[in-house]
């Protein structure tokens, strides 16, 4: 059972578990990692809440602990799991700013106005923001940048992003190998 994303947003996705005394991983989808704590208790895909507790970081994931998971065995079961909080728990947006929950289902379109498909996952490898969507002429997905020069517009409102996708795709000078 997927929550209402227009209730609830995803916080972070329990990784795995951690230790034998029911730790879990989880990767922090917030901004800043003490906001994973600081809204109250998250919840399950299910409705179940779960109130966690940062004990530390190892490899980007913060080290948990929950009241409720106490062995290694209950955190495996969790393995997995998002973690979502009631969108009306967290802080007003500032002008221009957008929770990625949001983008999620968005029409891309081209700068030419064609349209390429809907927003499905957001992700950020270390070189910048990635956007992938659905093709909405194809069964399959694509990943473009989600970052300026490739990045014109987001329209909240209309439910629509521009993207530059020629910037994308092509180089504007070949490369040329090198030894």
């Amino acid at each position: 059972m997927q929550p209402d994303t227009q209730k609830m947003v995803i916080m972070g996705i329990i990784t795995a578990p951690h230790g034998v005394r029911g730790q879990i991983k989880v990767k922090i989808f917030c901004e800043r990692a003490q906001d994973l704590t600081a809204y109250g208790p998250l919840r399950l895909e299910d409705g179940t809440p779960l109130a966690l507790q940062i004990k530390g970081f190892n490899k980007g994931l913060a080290i948990c602990a929950a009241a409720s998971v106490s062995d290694r065995n209950t955190a495996e079961t969790l393995k997995g799991c998002a973690l979502y909080l009631e969108r009306d728990k967290l802080p007003e947006l500032g002008e221009g700013e957008i929770y990625q929950a949001d983008l999620l289902g968005m029409q891309v379109c081209s700068s030419d106005g064609t349209l390429l498909g809907k927003v499905i996952g957001l992700h950020d490898f270390g070189a910048g923001e990635i956007i992938e969507i659905q093709l909405a002429e194809s069964k399959g997905t694509e990943m473009l940048p989600y970052y300026p020069p490739f990045l014109k517009q987001v329209d909240i409102k209309t439910g629509q992003i521009i993207l530059d996708v020629q910037d994308a795709s092509e180089p504007e000078e070949p490369l040329k190998e090198t030894r």
